[in-house]
């Protein structure tokens, strides 16, 4: 069976019966565990070949012949040796890859990046540059003239290039599935697995949303340009055709390069939608275990995760938020100087690209804002938990007096609920009245051990100093840095009109 992994070639994997259903084994190291099988079950192995689906193995159950492969004989790495091995018919990323293909960013084969990147300088450089360069309205009046073509050129090419050169490194370095984190999916649950294929259909139907008023606004602007301006290319006679092949491969420029930038914002509020999949899944836990080891170490995996994201886009969001604050501020400048003749035949390219700078803007911002609060809502959940485990000790005690009825002298109160029990978070005065009774018999005594109460404090503060979320070079992406962010706005919004409409 032929199967693609990380770096986008494709291996051929033996199907063993006795690990066809669940575990695909590579070539010869396989070739030896299935010899001896399969002339045994020879009619067994055909009722049971794979139908082109390869399943998460469950957490823990991982063959002895895998861990052989792991070649360490104190353990194995699961996410080495049980990456999800998908075939080529029913491959869950079949609709991403042909979604990358469509916009010209599928580099999955030398020749697929070679036309990558062909395209890029195409529609990014080349086509703005000759048409900024050929097409002119010079005896247009000046409610036909288009004085923000250049500014936004310049904004929409630079866009581009950051959002292709970031994807391009990207997946170069650690393929579509590395980029998307699935090769992590192996510790996961089956809800959080199936909640990972459902989001992963979702970002190109949200970038055809996005891009279908735009382009229709996009559309009728350049339009009218074309009907108006007139075309000088030397040796080539000027031709009313000749203004209908420029608009339509300018139409292409724009939409390829407006593509990549949302294509961008989107991917990454992908990943912040699949890390609140993931956070949820550790709320089921906190709800369900006291033991802070394992509340430790599943929060470090998400933490590590959170910081793989922050890495991996930190150039592409500081970039780009610069660009678009320069964008903004120059052309809030240049309109505010010639109010009085701006109409939507002068700035309608300017409305549009404006419109998708702050669009794919606020994607980004609410998908890391979102994802970082998710995180640091767990400080509080854990907080809560260590200071009524710590004073009241019987509100987080689920005491076998409780549930069998038995005097509560006669009886151990051992079992300690979870952080985010629901128990803990009811708003009712009555059931808070019967969470934290009287201690007649001495039951808040055995909750008050020292080692306990020292584990529970290392993971508060730990917790407390993570500050676990999107960020960048530092800085969380949280509601400070967005009231900041806004600040900054204002008071730059407030420079400019002074120096125009106050001056």
């Amino acid at each position: 069976m032929s199967v693609i992994m990380n770096d986008g070639a494709a291996h051929e994997y033996t199907e063993c019966p006795q690990m066809s259903s669940q575990y695909p084994v590579e070539g010869a190291q396989s070739s030896a565990a299935c010899a001896a099988s399969s002339e045994s079950s020879e009619e067994s192995e055909k009722s049971s070949k794979l139908k082109h689906i390869v399943y998460f193995p469950e957490d823990g159950a991982v063959l002895p012949e895998v861990k052989e492969l792991a070649g360490d004989s104190r353990g194995y790495n699961v996410g080495s040796s049980c990456k999800r091995l998908p075939s080529f018919s029913q491959d869950e990323l079949l609709h991403f890859r042909s979604g990358l293909a469509w916009i010209g960013l599928d580099q999955s084969t030398p020749a697929k990046v070679a036309l990558s990147w062909f395209l890029f300088f195409l529609f990014t450089f080349a086509v703005p540059c000759f048409n900024f360069s050929v097409v002119s309205c010079s005896n247009c009046d000046k409610n036909h003239t288009h004085p923000f073509e250049l500014l936004v050129q310049y904004a929409e090419s630079t866009l581009a290039a950051v959002s292709f050169l970031c994807l391009s490194y990207t997946l170069r370095t650690y393929g579509l599935r590395g980029t998307l984190l699935l090769d992590k999916m192996i510790r996961e649950r089956n809800e959080v697995r199936q909640g990972y294929e459902h989001q992963l259909h979702t970002p190109f139907s949200l970038l055809a949303w996005i891009l279908l008023p735009s382009f229709v606004i996009e559309l009728s602007f350049r339009v009218w340009w074309y009907a108006y301006a007139s075309i000088s290319v030397p040796f080539i006679p000027n031709d009313p055709r000749l203004n209908m092949v420029l608009c339509a491969v300018g139409m292409l420029s724009w939409l390829y390069r407006t593509s990549i930038f949302l294509f961008m914002c989107v991917l990454f509020r992908l990943m912040c939608s699949l890390q609140i999949l993931r956070l949820q899944g550790y709320n089921n836990l906190l709800k369900g275990t006291p033991k802070v080891s394992v509340i430790l170490l599943e929060h470090l995996r998400i933490r590590t995760q959170l910081l793989t994201i922050s890495h991996r886009f930190r150039v592409f969001l500081v970039l780009s938020l610069l660009t678009i604050s320069f964008t903004l501020m120059l052309a809030l400048f240049v309109m505010l100087g010639s109010a009085h003749s701006i109409n939507f035949f002068r700035a309608g390219d300017l409305v549009v690209c404006t419109a998708v700078q702050l669009t794919g803007l606020v994607i980004c911002l609410h998908g890391a804002a979102k994802i970082t609060h998710r995180a640091q809502r767990i400080v509080s959940i854990v907080s809560q938990w260590h200071a009524l485990a710590t004073c009241t000790p019987n509100a987080v005690t689920a005491s076998a007096a409780k549930t069998s009825g038995v005097d509560a002298c006669q009886q151990d109160p051992a079992v300690l609920y979870g952080p985010a029990h629901p128990l803990l978070y009811n708003d009712s005065s009555d059931d808070l009245e019967t969470l934290m009774p009287s201690f007649p018999c001495g039951l808040e005594s055995p909750m008050h051990d020292m080692e306990a109460y020292q584990k529970r404090h290392a993971l508060v503060t730990y917790l407390q100093h993570s500050r676990a979320g999107i960020s960048l070079y530092g800085f969380v992406l949280d509601r400070t840095f967005l009231y900041s962010m806004s600040g900054v706005t204002v008071s730059l919004t407030l420079f400019i009109l002074g120096k125009t409409i106050f001056a």
